[in-house]
């Protein structure tokens, strides 16, 4: 009895060290490959991809990795510059002034001033 349970054992071990080691890739055919893919795993589904409307963690890490604002945080959480050119504030420092590089969105139209402002009075 103990035979035929320990020789059951070994073939399920050998049958799946046979599978895993055929499901392994050529690292070199892959690495040559100019196709590049990065798959993303989140704890839980994205409640949101509304600016506006994101209240939590998993919606606002999204939104960050997938969207780009004025500034973004660079090196040792530096800010920097994005979509941002350059910026002047007013004297007084109510009137903030920046200038856009040229960008476009995901259907090809141009990104411009009334965009941001369109974005920042739909959010309050």
């Amino acid at each position: 009895m103990k035979l035929s349970k320990t020789l059951s054992v070994g073939a399920t071990v050998l049958a799946s060290a046979a599978l895993l080691a055929a499901c392994g890739g050529n690292s070199s055919k892959e690495s040559s490959s100019s196709k590049k893919t990065l798959n993303w795993t989140v704890a839980s589904e994205i409640p949101t991809m509304d600016m506006s409307k994101a209240t939590d963690a998993t919606s606002f890490n999204q939104l960050s990795n997938t969207m780009e604002g004025l500034y973004r945080l660079g090196k040792n959480s530096k800010l920097e510059k994005a979509l941002a050119t350059s910026e002047k504030v007013s004297k007084d420092g109510k009137t903030y002034t920046y200038t856009l590089r040229k960008s476009k969105w995901s259907d090809g139209s141009e990104l411009t001033a009334k965009d941001f402002v369109y974005s920042w009075r739909r959010t309050v």
